[in-house]
Order: C-alpha cells, then structure tokens, then sequence
C-alpha cells in the first residue's frame, strides 16, 4: 500500500514542542515516510483539510494560552463560519506537552483535540499529555507515544515502518574561516542578521555606549526594513522597536544586591537592570526574558575539544538560526549562541553515533538513543548533569571525526531565561528589577554543577550589558479586588512589583511569604517589617491574629493596604511553610474569598502548588461551610473564572 504522507506541525512558546515535533519528523525521514514540518500559525485553514493525516505537537504557555507561533492556527480553527465536517477527510493525533503543577495541565491540547474532533477529524491515535512532572520526564513519555505511533500507522497502512538510521544533512550550512585584521576578543565588527554591530566590552562606560549604539541601531535598522512609507522616513518619525526573543533589548546591569544573609547557604541577587532609551513597558505580572553566556573557561575548552579556532569567522551560506548572526566568530557563536554547557539532547547521540569510530563508543551511543537504553542514558547524562563538553571530553573518537558542520544540530541554542519582574514601572521608569536564586549544586562529577544564567548575572559587573525582552506573564491583579498572593523564595518577585505599583486607594492586598528564616532570606524584610497598629480593634493588631504569626500593615511606597504573614520553616522545631499559615489564617482568607478576591501563587512547581490548594479546600471546608468534593468544585469554578491563578517553576 502507498506511504501516505504526514504533516507534522506544531505550536511551540520554548522550543520544548518545536524539538519533539523535530524528532518525530527526523523519525519519519529515517522510515522514508513522505513527511512535512511546519509550525501551525504557517498552515492556512482553507489548505487543512487537503492533508489525509496530521499530527499536532502543542505546548500550554501562561494561564492556559496557546503559544505564539500557533495563536493565528487556533483562532481560524475557532471560526464559526467553518463547517462541521470542515475536517472529515483528516486522521489526526495530538501530543501535548505540559506541567501537571499548573492547573490547567495540557490546556492547549485538550482543546486542540476537542475542536478537530467537533470539525469532523478522525483520531487516529490515543490524545497524548506528556508532564514535566514524570518521574522520568516528558521526554520519555513523548519517544513512548511516538513509538506506539508508528506501530499504529504500520497497521492503518498495512505497511512496516522500519527506520534506517543514517546522517541526515545539517540544518544550517556555514563556512568557518581565518579571522584577519581583528584583534582577538575583539567582536566591534561583527553583524547580526539585522544588520547591527555587536560588542561585548567589561567596562561599565563602554558597555552603556555599547547597549546605547546596539539599540540606536536596532531602531534605525528595524524601521528602515520594516516601514514602507517614504515619508515618515523623509520626515526622520523612526517608529519604536518591538523586541522580541529574536530581537532583544541591550540593557544595562546597574547592580547586583545580595539579599540573603552572607552566612546562609543559598545566594539570592536583586538584580537591577537599566533599559533607558527602550520605550519598553511592563506591569506587574509580567516576565523579563534574558539571554545569558558561557563562561570563557568553557569556550576554551570547547574550542580545544572540536579543533576551532576562537577568532575564526563563521558564515552561514543561507538563513542562520533566529537568533544568531549571519557573520561572528567563533568565540561569539560558543559564547553568546549556543549552550556548550547544556546537558545534550537525545538528538546529540543521534547524530555523533555515525561519527563514532571506536567500537565500544559506537555500541554506547546506539543505546543511548534507544528506548530501552532510557536508564543508561538518564544514568549517564542526566542524573549527573553531565554536559556537552564533558560528553564530547568522553568519547574521543567523536569528537575527532565529528563533522563540524554538524555543530549547529548537536549543540542546542542558548535559550532565554524567565525571570518575574519585581518592580514597579511607577517607582522607576528606566528601571527594572529581578530576584534570581543563584544555582549551584553538586552530582557525582567532580565539577560543581551551575545554572548558566543566574551564576551569569552573578558574575557580571555593573555597566554590563545584558540581552532582555519583555512578554506579558500569566498573572491578572484587577484593581477592584482583594488579592490573596502566595509567594514563597524568589515566588515573591510579581507579588512585590505588584505592591510597588499600588496606592493607597486600591483593595487589600494579602501576601502569605515563605522562606527559611527571618534574617537569613526574608529578602525584603525591609520593605515589608510588620508596623503593628495601636488600636487592638484593628484586624491586624497582633492580638486579633490566630497563632501570633506575624501580621501587620506596611510601611513601604504603594503598600498601604498590604499585611503580610510570614512563615519562617527553620526559626522553630517544627517547620512551618505557606500552606500552615493559609489554614491558620483561614477566617481571614474566606473573608477576602467571600469578597471576590483572586487567589495567586508563585514559586517552585515540586510540592507547593499542590500543598497550597490543599490547605485552601481545608479553609473552605472549615470556614466556607462546604464538603470536601464542594471545596474541590469551588476551587475548579476559581480556576476556570482566574480567580485562582498560577505561576510556577
């Protein structure tokens, strides 16, 4: 029977869905099965129903949205002028990828799966919901889905899908060539695809010049490419950039303030960033995206370990990655572009196995990349966050015979990072705050393991420049309501930008934060030091508090109608965490509930998010009156109305 052709597409806000969407097409060129790949915003509804069979790889982003590159797809889908056999003629599947820690787990594609089905499509494969969440991760979930898939399409088309596995050609073509008339380290003539000049200088004067002339010719070149209209041009009306992942603002580090105790073990930094001359705007909620860089260290050692040359110029022959240059060296491409101190991919073991000339290197890469050599693989790389330089120091006869025009496909690309903004624009308009948790921990390797971008920022001196752009979070703080927010640690970050940016005529603001102890990592305890009122009548004197939690209203700009209850875990025997201090200040809670509050928690996605429901359905059994199966439909009826959002990590 023929092959039947396979339209892979997806909709991806990271880059987690686009990869496996990648796999799965790669999986179908090694069966040589007709396949094509495309994001989903790229399909016309009017040319859907032209594909037989389609698979849909779909992430959830934000409170339940639709990525970007899928936003255009979904709203076509939802258009009530579509017929509902639109989709008779299509067999589809759905893989969604997804963190069962948010409430609305597998939004996206749940959905996705109910519209095609109510358009007349056939599924033909089992929905899947992979979770972040797994005991062995999503990934494993989605390879164990996408096996069962060919078994499946094996038996629709009476034809066996045997993959060959062999090197397929590179995504990216690029030359690699002497660098001449440059100093080294020197990167002022190198161009980004947009056309601007890139620098990297350390001191803090250069580094604000730099930031400045980046963004100054960012501007210029944006609207020359992107505005048709003579004469605005003619009249010198530039129109402001829209940054983005693939276009980010240079901003500058102003500082970077420890605000945990010197003695406590874990480093936390309140980072202050300078986005003058940006027009960039942003309001509590929202998240700041920052692209980091590898350590020089680590760009020796890759350059050592794959023969470069660090002042050599790379050129790519055709498009380049979105977010890499057209023209930059060496050092700037393992430096600034790629994740040289990731932990590699799947995909890296698929392609360095048909470089691998030793036998014994070669049998170990062919299990790695097999489903039943999952463990050995988690075994290797994961569980010791093993990285790409240290996998590639391992295998000598990779790295030897490893064709570099390869180094684009095993090497992921730096991808930013999300941080909660922690201040408000109204206090400082050119002035934007973080709070990172700088990551350092220890494995079985010798090395101790870093998060790349907080211990960056860590790093970095003041007059830096560092790439950002800013994308509206999940968080909705309405005005006319009280809000209830749960921010334990850095989770605390969109909570304080929110009491920054409120006066003194808005609804109260109730804050239930977590840490270790009081003067070990209560970043804030300046700004948020209980003032306890003289007059015992007042909810928040300390004898009308259950339990004497601290409670009381603060002295700080915008924070005339906050309390904050603390709960310090190791400051007694006993550890006590936000989920105690929601059931113990319970009346409190209901009461604000019974007032149309929305409910908000932020923080680590392991164990509290789950917790800090829990002790919620605890307050509304106890104080609400309800049973426990009406408490957990109160809480759905929250959710679905955003009363009760989430943002977690």
């Amino acid at each position: 029977m023929q092959r039947m052709e396979l339209l892979v597409t997806y909709g991806s806000e990271t880059g987690n869905a686009r990869e496996m969407a990648e796999y799965l097409y790669r999986e179908c060129l090694y069966r040589d099965m007709p396949v094509i790949l495309t994001d989903m915003n790229s399909i016309p509804m009017t040319q859907l129903p032209a594909y037989k069979r389609a698979v849909f790889v779909c992430s959830t982003t934000g409170d339940g949205e639709e990525p970007k590159n899928m936003k255009l797809f979904w709203r076509a889908m939802l258009s009530r002028q579509l017929p509902s056999n639109h989709l008779t003629s299509l067999e589809f599947a759905v893989l969604g990828l997804g963190d069962s820690s948010y409430a609305k787990f597998n939004y996206v594609a749940k959905r996705l799966h109910r519209r095609i089905q109510g358009l007349g499509g056939q599924a033909f494969h089992t929905l899947g919901l992979c979770d972040e969440q797994h005991p062995e991760g999503s990934d494993y979930q989605c390879y164990t889905w996408i096996a069962d898939l060919f078994s499946v399409m094996s038996s629709l088309d009476h034809v066996t899908y045997t993959p060959t596995y062999r090197p397929l050609p590179p995504k990216y073509s690029f030359t690699i060539t002497p660098h001449a008339n440059t100093e080294s380290g020197d990167l002022s003539n190198e161009t980004r695809s947009d056309g601007c000049p890139q620098n990297n200088h350390s001191n803090p004067n250069s580094a604000t010049n730099t930031a400045s002339l980046v963004n100054r010719e960012l501007n210029h070149s944006t609207s020359r490419s992107e505005e048709n209209h003579s004469n605005d041009e003619q009249n010198n009306h530039s129109t402001p950039v829209a940054y983005d992942k693939t276009r980010p603002f240079t901003a500058v580090l102003e500082r970077s303030k420890r605000v945990t105790s010197e003695e406590h073990f874990q480093d936390v930094r309140l980072v202050t960033l300078d986005i003058a001359g940006s027009d960039l705007e942003y309001r509590p909620g929202d998240v700041v995206w920052i692209y980091p860089e590898n350590t020089s260290e680590d760009v020796e050692e890759a350059c050592r370990l794959l023969r470069l040359s660090p002042d050599d110029t790379v050129q790519f022959t055709g498009p380049p990655p979105a977010t890499i240059p057209q023209t930059l060296s060496v050092r700037t491409l393992l430096t600034s572009h790629l994740d040289i101190a990731a932990v590699p991919a799947r995909r890296f073991f698929e392609i360095c196995t048909h470089f691998a000339t030793d036998e014994l290197e070669k049998e170990k890469f062919e299990e790695f990349t097999s489903l039943m050599g999952r463990e050995e693989l988690y075994s290797y790389v994961s569980r010791p966050r093993r990285t790409v330089l240290e996998v590639l120091g391992d295998f000598h006869s990779v790295r030897n015979n490893l064709d570099i025009s390869y180094l684009i496909d095993i090497i992921p690309p730096i991808r930013p990072r999300g941080f909660s903004i922690a201040s408000a624009q109204s206090v400082a308009r050119d002035k934007l705050q973080i709070c990172v948790g700088v990551v350092r921990y220890k494995t079985v390797m010798k090395k101790e393991r870093v998060g790349l971008c907080s211990n960056w920022l860590a790093n970095l001196t003041p007059g830096s420049p560092v790439r950002l752009y800013i994308e509206r979070g999940s968080f909705h703080f309405p005005a006319d309501r009280p809000i209830i927010m749960v921010g334990p640690g850095t989770g605390c970050a969109p909570f304080r930008s929110l009491i920054q940016s409120r006066g003194a005529d808005t609804s109260p603001l109730l804050l239930f934060f977590g840490c270790r102890g009081e003067h070990r990592d209560y970043f804030f305890r300046d700004e948020w030091e209980p003032s306890p009122p003289s007059d015992p009548s007042d909810p928040s004197h300390p004898s009308q508090q259950e339990n004497g939690s601290p409670v009381g209203k603060i002295q700080s700009p915008g924070a005339a109608n906050l309390r904050v209850i603390t709960a310090f875990s190791r400051d007694q025997d006993r550890k006590i965490y936000v989920q105690h201090r929601i059931v113990e200040h319970g009346k409190l809670v209901w009461s604000l509930l019974e007032r149309g509050a929305v409910f908000c928690v932020a923080g680590n996605s392991k164990n509290m998010p789950f917790q800090v429901k829990d002790a919620l359905a605890k307050v509304a059994c106890t104080h609400g009156k309800l049973s426990a199966d009406e408490s957990s439909k109160y809480i759905d009826l929250l959710v679905k109305n955003r009363l009760y959002q989430t943002e977690t990590w």
